[in-house]
């Protein structure tokens, strides 16, 4: 996918160029199911939402795994973050089986390491337990968590999440590179 953006007063250009996966949902897989990774460092109240004509429904609200409460989460599409903020990761599991006590609760665990380029892990959290499913997305279990940045120093990392299944003994581990200003 490639952004191109034009700034209407001076008219200067800009583009980012970044790939995606859709995930074959029905695909019979080894591995577990993941949506795409959100990476953010800002959300907004809803009524500041840029780009927004109409109002938005309370239905549409509740099913956009984007919108928590009354705050959107707005994506950073080049994954460069400053140490002043927080790092906001939003994704869904999409075929985490059931618990065997809860068919409605599921077992998964999610941690994530933050990698420097000499390969040392600088930073880790979790693991996370997510047990319950999205209302609005069957069987998707949403995962969302913040880091601070603060105490990172600057520099390129690569992120990887570490996503279990512990009842379907499935597992992903997605990376993505970041970059770290001060």
């Amino acid at each position: 996918m490639k952004f191109v953006v034009r700034e209407n007063i001076t008219g200067k250009m800009g583009t980012f160029e970044t790939h995606f996966t859709v995930p074959d949902l029905s695909a019979d897989t080894s591995g577990l199911k993941l949506s795409s990774i959100v990476w953010s460092s800002q959300r907004e109240h809803l009524t500041a939402a840029v780009g927004s004509a109409e109002r938005i429904a309370k239905k549409e609200t509740a099913a956009n795994p984007l919108i928590l409460g009354d705050e959107k989460v707005m994506p950073n599409i080049t994954h460069v973050f400053r140490r002043s903020q927080n790092l906001y990761v939003t994704f869904d599991v999409y075929d985490a089986l059931p618990d065997p006590a809860n068919s409605r609760a599921r077992k998964v665990k999610i941690s994530m390491s933050l990698f420097n380029d000499a390969g040392a892990k600088a930073f880790e959290i979790g693991p996370l337990d997510e047990t319950h499913v999205a209302d609005t997305r069957p069987d998707a279990v949403p995962v969302k968590f913040q880091v601070p940045l603060k105490d990172l120093a600057p520099g390129r990392y690569t992120c990887q999440i570490n996503v279990i299944d512990q009842v379907g003994r499935k597992f992903a581990f997605p990376r993505a590179p970041l970059v770290l200003l001060p």
